[in-house]
């Protein structure tokens, strides 16, 4: 390609920041190539720059009511106006009219963020009518949450057979192929390509140390884990280590004040670590719930996991990670009922345990700019053949 393609990222974080980063790391990744990226983001602001070469575009943030997924709420907590969703919208329709995209990335969609398919099919139909048409991906990570419903599986699978060129499944084949949580994976063909985990940063095994480090991911729904954590600590054979809590930009003020008022002495608590993937390969043992981000950084650091999946009603992708890493004997993960007795033996047991060596791919972003841009090129050159 003679001059640098535009391509549009559309992108929407509800509770973490998993989605968001995940998708600046691949926008960073093709922006190294010499592709003029713009990522539009729907969720609440997050504190850190886009990478080089990237336009981080903000739309009206909508987040989670809760932790249970129960709607969605805007900046001041109301439920969204259609105002909102106008306002949104129009900005998206703006950014394919100013940027007449190659290449258009939906993070997730068709394969969850159902609640925002109007948004999404709505600017994806605006670019559908540029001539010619951009290429048009799904970017999505290695698990998917499980439907009630049948019909919603295969509504995912008529929108990505019919909108789609290509579905970038950001994780490793042998620990999630994608088959494993979406049904109808097998129709979506040579579309589906698995790009190995995408991670913000490089991470590497590192000598290890022998603190307890305990981090709570954005910090959102990471409270308890902190509080078990600390009640969990004197049960443990590690006492006498120290302990570190990352509580995670997110973690509501009057909660992190809470836990400030209550740490014993050996404990400190952190709101953000940059460094917190280092931290967590070189500790005794890492303890955090099951985010895709944490265990891919985890696995890449050959860390010592202890995972506590977040399990609101509805949301098993979590455990069903932990689970699977759990019977490769990549990590440990509480057994029963989630208790300071129970989260203390997973402890004392994953210090014991020798570092995983898992083998894996982690250079997913890299990988997933490299399949972009051979796609790009031959959808560019069909465009104009």
């Amino acid at each position: 390609m003679s001059e640098a393609p535009p391509a549009l990222f559309w992108v929407q974080h509800l509770l973490g920041s998993g989605h968001l980063r995940r998708a600046l790391a691949v926008a960073g990744a093709l922006a190294g190539q010499g592709v003029r990226v713009t990522v539009a983001s729907g969720g609440p602001p997050m504190p850190w720059p886009a990478p080089a070469g990237v336009e981080l575009v903000q739309l009206e943030p909508l987040r989670s009511r809760d932790e249970g997924f129960s709607g969605l709420v805007g900046a001041a907590g109301d439920p969204p106006s259609e105002a909102l969703w106008a306002a949104r919208r129009t900005v998206l329709v703006g950014l394919v009219d100013r940027l007449r995209p190659h290449l258009v990335v939906t993070e997730m969609y068709p394969f969850g963020r159902r609640a925002f398919r109007a948004e999404v099919l709505a600017f994806l139909d605006r670019a559908s009518g540029l001539r010619p048409a951009p290429l048009v991906v799904a970017s999505v990570r290695d698990v998917l949450v499980a439907k009630a419903k049948p019909e919603r599986w295969l509504e995912m699978r008529d929108i990505a057979v019919a909108r789609y060129h290509r579905v970038l499944v950001h994780g490793d084949p042998v620990l999630f192929p994608f088959e494993r949580s979406f049904p109808h994976a097998a129709e979506l063909g040579t579309r589906i390509v698995h790009t190995g985990f995408v991670l913000a940063a490089p991470v590497r095994p590192a000598a290890g140390g022998d603190a307890v480090v305990v981090s709570a991911g954005g910090g959102a729904v990471g409270h308890r884990l902190l509080a078990l954590a600390l009640a969990a600590r004197p049960l443990t054979g590690l006492a006498d280590r120290p302990w570190r809590l990352v509580g995670g930009a997110n973690l509501p003020e009057a909660e992190h004040a809470a836990l400030l008022a209550t740490l014993p002495p050996g404990v400190v608590l952190d709101r953000h670590r940059d460094d917190l993937p280092g931290l967590m390969a070189a500790a005794g043992v890492s303890v955090s719930q099951a985010g895709y981000n944490t265990v891919a950084e985890g696995l890449a650091g050959a860390a010592r996991m202890v995972l506590v999946p977040f399990d609101a009603e509805g949301q098993d992708e979590q455990q069903a990670r932990a689970s699977r890493l759990a019977g490769l004997g990549l990590a440990h993960v509480v057994a029963g009922g989630l208790t300071a007795a129970s989260l203390a033996a997973a402890i004392d047991a994953a210090a014991l345990a020798p570092r995983p060596a898992p083998g894996l791919a982690f250079d997913g972003a890299r990988r997933s700019a490299e399949i972009l841009l051979d796609d790009l090129a031959r959808h560019d050159g069909a465009r104009r053949a």
